[in-house]
């Protein structure tokens, strides 16, 4: 699997080998700083380490690395699950079928985890839903929603979880709460939002079929 093309836009004309820090995800404690899933762009393509910085402070303030630092690792293997890239088409039931969306991914975040983003595009109907919204994959302590799924009270591992929204509104309006599955060539999105606010349950839910 090349992750490499996630970064494709970042590559700035640059002539590998080069790093790409911004990418990663940073966290300061004490003296030290680790980044987690480093982009390192080679001419063989995209590796992810995780790299660990602990500085030594003098009397006057000065910053030296430690003895034995920087520490790099291989950054754990992303956690992609079964969900796949390409134009998805809504059921024949809902807006006479006219709904499309485009899965793309994966992407990287901390941890190993993945990020994937649903899409809309140009010239489609314009309640297709969910009409834009991202989700992770991986566990549920470490995803960018995690205190918001904790508030709800959701638990269920049967889901991806992130966020979304369309124009359609009610169960789809901006800064849902969504689940995501896939089972073959389809994926089902879920809504665990409405008017009332975040369930443990979802409210609402459309399933498309991969058809490109």
């Amino acid at each position: 699997m090349a992750l490499a093309a996630a970064y494709a836009v970042a590559a700035r004309a640059q002539t590998p080998p080069y790093s790409l820090f911004e990418y990663s995800t940073l966290t300061g404690s004490g003296d030290k700083v680790t980044a987690m899933s480093v982009p390192i762009v080679t001419s063989k393509g995209t590796v992810f380490r995780d790299i660990t910085l602990l500085f030594d402070v003098d009397s006057s303030g000065d910053l030296t690395l430690a003895p034995g630092y920087p520490q790099v690792i291989p950054s754990p293997a992303p956690l992609v699950s079964s969900f796949q890239a390409g134009k998805y088409a809504g059921p024949a039931s809902v807006y006479h079928g006219d709904f499309v969306i485009v899965v793309a991914g994966p992407g990287v975040t901390s941890g190993g985890a993945t990020e994937w983003t649903v899409t809309a595009p140009t010239g489609v109907d314009i309640y297709t839903y969910p009409g834009s919204g991202t989700w992770y994959v991986g566990p549920l302590a470490t995803n960018p929603l995690a205190a918001r799924l904790k508030a709800a009270g959701i638990t269920s591992t049967a889901w991806s979880y992130g966020i979304a929204g369309s124009q359609w509104g009610g169960a789809w309006s901006a800064k849902t709460l969504i689940g995501v599955s896939q089972v073959g060539n389809t994926i089902t999105f879920v809504s665990f939002t409405n008017a009332s606010g975040d369930h443990n349950e979802p409210v609402d839910q459309i399933t498309y079929t991969l058809s490109q």
